[in-house]
């Protein structure tokens, strides 16, 4: 099963969300710079560019620090539900208090700064009109960051939402792949069964050879029970498996060849997709004097082409029945939906010579 996907931790994010925050102003305190520089430039004045972009950025900066510790409860208390009335109140408080550490930061970061550049005492002017003109900037850039700081928490829960909600598709396709294969896991050994018991007092020796290939069979598809997928490689070595049970009872009566490049062994294909497409081939055929049966795999563009073929006595009406009436031929179709939705097919053709050929085409991925 796969891992859920881990929530980013908090205490690692602080810095680099920080640092973002530190260059955001940064850029804003520049661009503020050149609006200054420009308006003295263009009503005629001697533009200072070096004070004009100290005084920016010591704004830009201390109203990042003012923040900080305000974004923390913009994130917990956010301005709706029943509360929301006393909750605008608390950042309407709150936006006053940022505004005043704003301006006493900026008052005496410069008061500490100028005169160590040469430029004497700095003047903020009268504090009493200082505060509510600075206020007035200060709460248009409070409830912008308000915004973007419920902006991201939205997009959070969307993301969280999303993770939820494939996390939940997955595992309810995963809970209906396991009930198609154990679906399918009786109706195999049903048959197997019912293979042996015509051999039991005719040829025990058969018999009980074909018992001993049911269990190694057995014993390889419960070790791999949970299975939803395996390599192409491993599905064929389970169709050998079956297919010695099967051999064990049809003795040269029953022809199978595997053609499938190196290439393809390691790409994921269903459990089980193989062998129910093979028993059917077997079955029907199993009347009709000595059996051919080919396997082939090749690769088509990004996808994995698997082709069985046959030398039975091909469709029995059209292919929509066929599908339908058949156990394992239904229930290789669910669990191809199931797994890759439109993205795989199964189609059931006449051979050129006669016979069935089962084509199945699934995405080319490759095991890890």
């Amino acid at each position: 099963m796969a891992e859920k996907p881990s929530a980013p931790n908090p205490t690692e994010a602080f810095p680099a969300r920080t640092g973002l925050l530190f260059l955001a102003v940064t850029v804003a305190g520049l661009l503020s710079a050149g609006i200054v520089v420009t308006a003295d430039l263009a009503e005629g004045h001697r533009a200072d560019v070096a004070k004009a972009v100290v005084t920016e950025l010591t704004g830009a900066w201390t109203i990042l620090l003012a923040l900080l510790p305000a974004i923390p409860f913009m994130r917990r208390r956010p301005v709706e539900g029943a509360r929301w009335p006393a909750r605008l109140l608390l950042h309407a408080g709150l936006s006053l208090a940022v505004g005043a550490a704003h301006t006493l930061l900026m008052w005496g970061v410069r008061s500490a700064v100028f005169p160590l550049l040469g430029w004497g005492p700095y003047d903020y002017g009268d504090m009493r009109f200082r505060f509510p003109m600075e206020y007035l900037k200060q709460a248009a850039v409070y409830v912008l960051v308000y915004g973007l700081v419920r902006f991201v928490a939205w997009l959070r829960r969307s993301r969280e939402s999303e993770l939820r909600a494939s996390e939940l598709s997955r595992q309810l396709t995963e809970a209906r792949l396991a009930a198609l294969k154990r679906q399918l896991a009786p109706h195999f050994l049903f048959n197997a069964l019912n293979t042996v018991s015509a051999f039991v007092r005719e040829d025990p020796a058969r018999a009980e050879a074909m018992i001993g290939h049911l269990s190694a069979f057995l014993r390889e598809t419960l070790r791999h029970a949970d299975a939803v997928e395996v390599p192409l490689g491993r599905e064929l070595e389970f169709l050998s498996s079956w297919l010695a049970i099967m051999k064990a009872r049809f003795e040269d009566r029953l022809d199978v060849a595997v053609d499938v490049p190196p290439e393809a062994l390691g790409v994921l294909v269903p459990h089980l997709v193989l062998q129910p497409l093979v028993e059917n081939a077997v079955r029907h055929g199993a009347g009709l004097g000595p059996m051919r049966v080919r396997v082939r795999a090749e690769r088509c563009g990004e996808r994995l082409r698997l082709v069985v073929s046959d030398s039975g006595p091909g469709l029995d009406g059209s292919p929509a029945d066929a599908l339908a009436r058949g156990t394992g031929l239904s229930n290789t179709v669910q669990r191809l939906r199931a797994l890759h939705a439109d993205d795989q097919r199964l189609d059931l053709s006449a051979g050129p010579d006669g016979g069935l050929v089962v084509t199945v085409e699934v995405p080319w991925r490759e095991a890890a």
